[in-house]
């Protein structure tokens, strides 16, 4: 599933040091609108926005 699929989802991120997110898909950023080499999703976790880069992903879980 790409990136872009998880926008207006609830999901749980687990990052590769292991941080759990969990929190809204606000937006998606492509790599090709900025200076960035990879993709990242804006969340709206525990009242704030947070950006998280596809290389720091292990696993997304949609959740209800």
């Amino acid at each position: 599933m790409g990136l872009w699929e998880y926008v207006g989802k609830k999901i749980r991120v687990t990052l590769k040091d292991g941080e759990i997110l969990e929190g809204i898909v606000q937006d998606y950023t492509d790599q090709e609108d900025t200076d960035d080499d990879y993709d990242s999703l804006d969340m709206f976790v525990e009242g704030k926005y947070i950006g998280v880069g596809e290389p720091e992903i292990k696993s997304i879980e949609i959740i209800e």
